[in-house]
Order: structure tokens, then C-alpha cells, then sequence
């Protein structure tokens, strides 16, 4: 599973509103609001590359990486 970790890399640079990364950004708030709330299933290149310009950072900053588990408790993938 992917997720964002948007709401953390913000957090770290003491931006805590949704809103203030969008104005950062140059982004819409519901297109930040998705990603900050993990509700997003595609983002836009063009959107991460503004967010990491904006917050200075790179795309591994803000993905996160877990292997789903399956019933068993193995590893998919």
C-alpha cells in the first residue's frame, strides 16, 4: 500500500494547514486536501513536483511504502 505523508513533511516545516501548502504550492486546497487526507488515487506529476518545490523535498519524502499483509500474515508482492 501507498501512502502520503504530506500532512508529516508539512508538520516538519511548521506548515499545519492544509491551505497554506495549496497557497505555497500554487495548488487548489481539494487537491492538497486529497493527498493530506490519503484520499487521492492518482496525483498529477505536475502536483507532486510543485509540492516538493514548495516544501523542499523530494517524492520518496512524501510516499510511503507498506507491503500488504494477506490473511496468512505473508508479504504480497
Amino acid at each position: 500500500m501507498i501512502r502520503f505523508r504530506l500532512h508529516k513533511v508539512a508538520a516538519d516545516r511548521d506548515i499545519m494547514k492544509i491551505k497554506d501548502v495549496a497557497a505555497k504550492a500554487g495548488l487548489s486546497a481539494l487537491a492538497v486536501s486529497g493527498i493530506w487526507n490519503n484520499a487521492s488515487v492518482r496525483v498529477d506529476l505536475a502536483t507532486l513536483d510543485a509540492l516538493c518545490k514548495a516544501l523542499d523535498c523530494t517524492p520518496s519524502d512524501l510516499l510511503e511504502y507498506t507491503p500488504e499483509v494477506s490473511a496468512k500474515g505473508k508479504k504480497k508482492g
